[in-house]
């Protein structure tokens, strides 16, 4: 498996170098004398376009995606290896995302992200050995220190040279490969076991080698990398940034995150051909929360469980069962499906395949692209549009001027996202629109985006003065802290203590705060320390002064009276059971035997909880019981009323027949079973039998229930069950 191709490097750099200055200013010699032949025409074609005539879509670019879990907010500069070091740069997308032309600039190329990522500062590093991707994040940067024998990227980026670029070109292949497979139980743990954090597709997602950038920590320290769990703070990882190889990973497994089961690959995926497009379907996974689906005509479209064939399309987020339209008519295609969720994308399904039918429908006019954004640089603006389907290519449409449209705007067509768009003027703002097309026509345009290319000398950014005004002002269980706004600020960090003193350091940090800032979920009558940073590209500010304020004291209110209160019978006793109630500290039952009960005249339980027994009752008999609750404020209203009974007294059937039988029947109490009878005439006799005899023998009418001491139904049975042989 090639992971690293993108460090492959010619071996004659002197040749290359000296190619290259030559190329470059022959290229700007005839770029002079185009320009003068053709500047009569150009005055006089009234393009639409305003200033930036010699503007075009590049096809040599640097792209990939800055993010630390979250995408950075801030911008990326590239420096090349040309002798005069040139720098471009470019502002972030949304979603982490940059492309930078380097069609006049010399490989290989060094990478800086500077911004902020959950309201926290970060400058980060990578290297491109060629144009393509080159991803920023924690790992590209340590790898590229370690590539270096630095203890700091920084270092590579200001003081780079031939020596330290051949150096990078050489190292930075090991560098990636050692790091991968010190740190492969992390990367495994989120289905990321192989993913090279410069070169292989990237999105700040939540999802893979994104989703360990959420849960660890990534710190390089005076050359000493440290790598902890982000929510427990345990040590994973540590070595010194110039020898990964010595480094030292836990062999604990509870320090690792835990993202949660890894969703299994989608089962009983089929596909059916039809006109033009196939039609997917797979059962649903366990703990996935999306799906992504794979197509091509190629048969391989996953190379191993965590990778995918590169040349194969890739649909995010879709549903059983997808229609994939716009497919060239009598054609194989062959699908794969993944399941996401837990932060995990889990392995391929099978790949199947359908062909679609001979006969190609009737192609539609494509839908207006949408997700249009635009983002500046340097003489360059970066246009990025989400796939429209059935579209076969997408036109450019720019202007200077707002409201660019179809008629009035520059079109560039056959352009694909991300469209770099170079040559542009300074400081200036564009205005783009994108259409899709295909066979049947040009669809709609998108909404309009806009961005401005970066000043000829752009002033860097610095840091943001420390915030001022700040106050607190305490409340139930909250504070409010405000403060000014602070020129040059993006965003602001809150930190908090429930001690004087607090600092950056041992303050809990609340990123990404506005002014006020209400900060809920406080303990009642307890202090707060406060201090406010401000945060842009350039870094974090000094702390503001500290501020406190206490919350307010709980104010106790006679909680409402106990809900769900039941009770069930037992042997002499009863158990009650009810709702707790938030604000209360104890209980009170009452209980009588009469319905109606009320706290002056039921029998009292204090100190009760749920649930209580009742004991020493009656047998068979109705208790009827209700509940309050009780705090400092006073006792509560009652509950409603509950009842139940206690349960009837055991029948002894063997003193039942020696007290009325046993005279004329004879028999006695088995002394080795006192519930027995021994001896009677009537031994083994059934209670229908003896309750025959009771109504049918004149002797026995004293037992009848109209008699002078009568046996009831029950009595009766629990006399034949003591005579049971």
């Amino acid at each position: 498996m090639r992971l690293f191709s993108m460090y492959d490097f010619d071996k004659d750099k002197q040749l290359i170098d000296d190619l290259g200055r030559w190329t470059y200013r022959m290229r700007a010699r005839l770029a002079l004398l185009g320009l003068l032949f053709v500047g009569g025409l150009i005055a006089g074609c009234g393009s639409g376009g305003g200033s930036g005539e010699s503007a075009a879509v590049s096809s040599q670019l640097v792209s990939g995606v800055a993010a630390t879990g979250s995408p950075l907010a801030g911008q990326v500069t590239l420096r090349d290896s040309s002798p005069e070091r040139r720098d471009k740069v470019t502002v972030l997308a949304g979603d982490g995302s940059f492309s930078i032309d380097v069609s006049n600039m010399q490989a290989p190329f060094l990478l800086r992200a500077t911004g902020t990522a959950d309201g926290v500062s970060r400058t980060l590093y990578s290297f491109a050995g060629q144009p393509g991707r080159a991803n920023i994040n924690p790992l590209s940067s340590v790898a590229l220190a370690n590539a270096a024998g630095v203890d700091d990227p920084a270092a590579v980026f200001d003081h780079s040279d031939a020596a330290a670029l051949d150096k990078l070109k050489s190292g930075m292949p090991a560098a990636v490969a050692t790091l991968q497979s010190k740190l492969q139980p992390l990367l495994t743990a989120f289905g990321a076991g192989s993913s090279d954090p410069v070169r292989d597709t990237f999105r700040a997602d939540h999802t893979g080698l994104d989703a360990v950038f959420d849960s660890v920590r990534i710190v390089l320290d005076k050359g000493t990398l440290t790598i902890t769990n982000a929510t427990t703070g345990a040590l994973i990882f540590s070595a010194r940034v110039k020898d990964f190889e010595d480094g030292s990973f836990t062999d604990n497994d509870d320090d690792l995150p835990k993202p949660g089961p890894r969703p299994g690959a989608p089962a009983n995926v089929t596909a059916v051909g039809g006109d033009g497009q196939i039609t997917v379907s797979w059962d649903a996974v366990a703990n996935a929360t999306s799906y992504d689906l794979f197509y091509s005509t190629r048969s391989s479209v996953a190379d191993d469980e965590d990778r995918d064939d590169g040349h194969a399309k890739h649909v995010r987020n879709v549903a059983s069962p997808y229609v994939l339209s716009g497919l060239a008519a009598d054609t194989t295609y062959f699908v794969m499906v993944r399941a996401i969720g837990n932060k995990r994308r889990g392995p391929p399904s099978a790949a199947v395949s359908a062909t679609t039918s001979g006969s190609t429908p009737a192609p539609t006019v494509p839908a207006a692209p949408t997700g249009l954004s635009a983002t500046g640089g340097t003489q360059q603006v970066s246009v990025i549009w989400d796939a429209v389907s059935g579209a076969s290519s997408y036109n450019l449409y720019w202007s200077t001027v707002s409201g660019v449209t179809v008629a009035s705007g520059t079109k560039i067509s056959n352009v694909t996202s991300p469209a770099v768009h170079t040559g542009l003027d300074d400081a200036t703002t564009y205005f783009y629109i994108v259409t899709a097309e295909n066979s049947a026509g040009e669809g709609a345009a998108s909404v309009q985006a806009a961005a401005t290319t970066l000043p000829a000398n752009p002033t860097p950014p610095t840091i943001p003065a420390a915030p001022t005004g700040v106050s607190a002002l305490g409340g139930d269980n909250l504070v409010t802290v405000s403060w000014s706004a602070v020129t040059g600020a993006d965003s602001y960090n809150v930190y908090r203590s429930t001690s004087a003193g607090v600092t950056p350091a041992n303050g809990t940090r609340l990123a990404g705060a506005t002014s006020p800032f209400v900060d809920t979920g406080r303990s009642a009558s307890t202090a707060y320390f406060y201090i406010v940073t401000a945060v842009n590209s350039a870094g974090e500010s000094a702390a503001s002064v500290e501020v406190n304020a206490s919350t307010n004291a709980v104010v106790a209110v006679v909680p409402p009276a106990p809900a769900g209160v039941t009770a069930t019978g037992g042997a002499g006793q009863l158990s009650v059971s009810w709702n707790s109630v938030s604000s209360a500290t104890s209980y009170n039952l009452y209980w009588s035997s009469a319905s109606g009960v009320t706290t002056a005249t039921g029998t009292k339980v204090t100190g009760a909880t749920s649930p209580q027994a009742i004991a020493g009752l009656a047998d068979g008999t109705a208790y009827f019981v209700i509940v309050t609750a009780v705090n400092s404020a006073g006792e509560s209203a009652a509950s409603s009323q509950a009842t139940a009974t206690t349960n009837a007294a055991a029948i002894n059937g063997a003193t039942l027949y020696m007290q009325n039988c046993s005279g004329c029947h004879g028999g006695s109490i088995d002394s080795a079973n006192s519930a027995h009878i021994l001896g009677s005439e009537f031994q083994g006799a059934s209670a229908q039998l003896i309750s025959s005899g009771i109504a049918g023998v004149s002797a026995m009418a004293r037992f009848r229930s109209t008699g002078s001491s009568p046996l009831t139904a029950a009595q009766i049975q629990a006399i034949a069950s003591a005579l049971t042989p």
